[in-house]
């Protein structure tokens, strides 16, 4: 099994708590009811994890401006008051650790920007995990303006994350171009929008067929926010991000980044009978078992890493000022898909605390229902 870490990756801070956390990815409206006597019937005592990332390029490469920007983004985070199960998610969540894998190349203040961010994101993604889509549609409502208007103070009463996220992007948009700027609120803006159409989702409790999940999830998942950091210092013209080839290069890593999350999240979700999974849509569509969904989802995301690379090879020329920004934008997000793939095993994210032997081995025992738990 290659070996997926740098020596600065594996050796960088002690080994996380026991703990996992989803990157909020977010589903859509959904066609057909689901059966959950069907996915139980396929359920066996262990699955194996397919490893379609072995031939990456990009190896995982972690910042070197890693524990000042840390200390500063914790520190922040820290000075709020939230619910104790969300205070939870970020004590246990190594948020800042993901980010400093997924921007490897970027300045200290875009990597402290991307540290809150993930912090962001995980508070985001807890108050609307288990929300009406009334509430979801509120909290859209408050984070959207708070980002639109970071010097505007927020209501005393309103929901803390408004509040966050007008400090994040107080602080955050001073390191970002003023393209970039727009970019995050329009790629953002989509993501909130999304997540209520998950909570519509969550209370119809259906699912959408296979292409239709991929392809919505491509549209509206937050993947898309959390590439825009990369693009901060840049000043690539929208001429760059239209461009067919760029835009295939960006989809395949944000479906790879999806897809692998939702395999490494997989255990967890079905032990709480979570439907938003690809691997729970896979297997009811294709009527198959577990074992015959790991290689679909395996030979669809070879398809996805033979896909980027052979794009890239296809680049075009935007003109000889822009070439080395075009280059970082296309490292960056490479860097995400590994970076996010280690953390995964690294922090314990799904797998409790065995997340390096099963990136060795890739088999994991499956829980059983309702056995997984956040206190």
């Amino acid at each position: 099994m290659p070996q997926l870490f740098t020596e600065s990756c594996s050796t960088w801070r002690p080994r996380p708590k026991d703990y996992y956390y989803l990157i909020p990815i977010v589903s859509f409206p959904l066609e057909i009811p689901y059966d959950r006597q069907m996915a139980t019937d396929s359920f066996k005592s262990a699955l194996f994890l397919p490893d379609p990332l072995a031939k990456w390029p990009w190896k995982c490469n972690v910042n070197p401006q890693y524990l000042q920007a840390k200390t500063e983004s914790s520190a922040w985070i820290q000075s709020f008051t939230f619910t104790p199960r969300a205070q939870q998610v970020l004590d246990l969540g190594e948020f800042e650790l993901l980010a400093s894998y997924v921007y490897p190349l970027e300045s200290k203040e875009v990597l402290r920007a991307g540290c809150d961010l993930m912090n962001l994101f995980a508070l985001y993604d807890e108050y609307t995990d288990t929300a009406t889509p009334h509430e979801a549609q509120q909290l859209a409502t408050i984070v959207m303006d708070a980002l639109r208007n970071p010097d505007k103070a927020r209501p005393a009463d309103e929901c803390v994350v408004g509040e966050v996220a007008r400090q994040f992007w107080q602080l955050s948009s001073k390191c970002a171009s003023e393209i970039a700027c727009r970019r995050f609120i329009e790629a953002f803006d989509m993501y909130t929008t999304s997540v209520v159409q998950q909570a519509q989702d969550r209370a119809q409790n259906y699912i959408r067929n296979i292409d239709d999940y991929i392809l919505f999830r491509r549209s509206t998942a937050a993947v898309k926010a959390a590439f825009m950091p990369i693009q901060f210092t840049l000043n690539l013209p929208d001429e760059v991000f239209e461009d067919p080839v760029v835009q295939r290069l960006t989809d395949a890593c944000g479906d790879l980044i999806m897809l692998m999350n939702d395999l490494y999240s997989y255990n967890v979700e079905q032990a709480r009978s979570d439907i938003h999974n690809i691997v729970t849509t896979v297997m009811y569509h294709k009527n198959i078992d577990l074992h015959e969904t790991m290689k679909w989802i395996d030979d669809y995301c070879s398809k996805l890493v033979h896909q980027f690379l052979n794009d890239l090879r296809h680049v075009p020329s935007f003109g000889k000022e822009f070439e080395d920004e075009v280059k970082h934008y296309l490292d960056g997000i490479a860097y995400w898909v590994r970076g996010n793939d280690s953390w995964s095993f690294e922090s314990r994210r799904y797998f409790i605390a065995s997340g390096l032997d099963i990136q060795k081995s890739r088999k994991v025992i499956l829980l059983p229902r309702s056995d997984y738990q956040i206190n």
